[in-house]
């Protein structure tokens, strides 16, 4: 599992390759921080290599959610394998993510 942040233009990305759960939420929270905290309009997560997450791992994303819009950036969550997608879906968060 690994969490790496990269900009480029006005955004920043977030690439996450791996497993993630409970026990990786602080590698998260960092990378997270880091967009954050970056001079970038928005952030965007890069899902292209993630092959799990669970509650814990949506729970980090609407935190980040609402940290973005109190930073006025927008926020993107890119290339989801099927099973990740659905995950989103069952739960509703495709509603307030922009998920793909």
């Amino acid at each position: 599992m690994s969490a790496t942040v990269s900009t480029s233009g006005n955004t920043a990305h977030i690439h996450l390759s791996g497993d993630f759960d409970f026990s990786t939420q602080e590698e998260l929270n960092a990378a997270f921080e880091t967009a954050l905290s970056s001079a970038a309009n928005g952030i965007e997560i890069d899902m292209e290599e993630a092959t799990f997450i669970d509650s814990s791992v949506i729970r980090i994303f609407l935190k980040l959610h609402e940290a973005t819009r109190k930073n006025n950036k927008s926020l993107a969550i890119r290339n989801c394998n099927e099973h990740i997608l659905e995950i989103f879906s069952i739960g509703g968060f495709d509603k307030i993510f922009d998920v793909q």
